[in-house]
């Protein structure tokens, strides 16, 4: 997926998932790598790719450690670039929330700057359980307010593709109450900063990349919230707890 807006029928370059030839997500394959490293994925792992975009991470996975990806986007248009991309690999194209596959079938799950732009993220991340193997690891990268007391005016702009953005505690919360036990979180908020950059200078406008528009006063509204508060970037791997796996109590 992007940090851009999202339609059924992608009229839009920014739509597809990409940014010329690169993925549109900040630290683009070089990230998707650090994931796969910290999730431990080897060659022969089943791994899903959720919110795949035009298939950049897959085709990277595919290439370099070999593995069987399985890609998935709500977005027709994202799926048929996908498959374009990778005319072998599996693409399914479905609902984050309701995922088509088995209980326990994927050894990793990487949603790469998706989380914040699905419908429903609780019922997302508890499909993500559901179809993880025992040992399996959740890798998330997305955006999250490092000053979460301006969340609620981004909130409260739904044309904002921001405006799902993550708040720290108010995810790892939600993971815990799914199942999950956080590994590691690091701050690429140096990766997105960058990213603003570059698309600055090729666009000139910052507005397009939070709203998809280049004017108006919802672009204005996003532009200013969006200062507010301070995003960054994380990449986060999660596992499945002990006592989650054994029938325990979720909090």
């Amino acid at each position: 997926m992007t940090l851009t807006c999202s339609s059924p029928d992608g009229r839009s370059a920014y739509h597809s998932g990409q940014w010329g030839s690169d993925p549109l997500r900040p630290g683009g394959t070089e990230l998707t790598a650090r994931a796969a490293e910290l999730c431990g994925i080897r060659p022969g792992d089943r791994v899903l790719d959720l919110g795949c975009g035009c298939g950049h991470g897959a085709l990277f996975l595919c290439q370099a450690l070999d593995v069987d990806v399985i890609l998935v986007d709500l977005s027709p248009l994202a799926c048929e670039l996908s498959m374009r991309r990778q005319p072998d690999a599996g693409v399914v194209c479905a609902s984050a929330s309701s995922l088509p596959f088995a209980s326990s079938s994927m050894d990793a799950v990487i949603a790469e700057c998706v989380l914040s732009v699905v419908a429903n993220p609780e019922c997302a991340l508890a499909e993500c359980f559901r179809v993880l193997g025992e040992h399996g690891r959740l890798a998330i990268t997305d955006m999250y307010a490092r000053n979460p007391e301006a969340i609620a005016t981004l909130r409260a702009l739904p044309q904002a593709c921001a405006a799902g953005m993550m708040v720290r505690a108010e995810l790892e919360t939600e993971l815990a109450r799914q199942g999950f036990e956080i590994e590691v979180w690091e701050d690429h908020s140096r990766l997105l900063a960058e990213f603003v950059a570059r698309f600055m200078m090729e666009h000139g406008s910052i507005e397009r990349l939070w709203t998809g528009e280049t004017n108006g006063e919802v672009a204005r509204q996003a532009s200013r919230a969006m200062k507010d508060v301070r995003p960054g970037y994380f990449l986060l791997i999660a596992r499945k707890r002990i006592a989650a796996l054994n029938g325990g109590v979720q909090p």
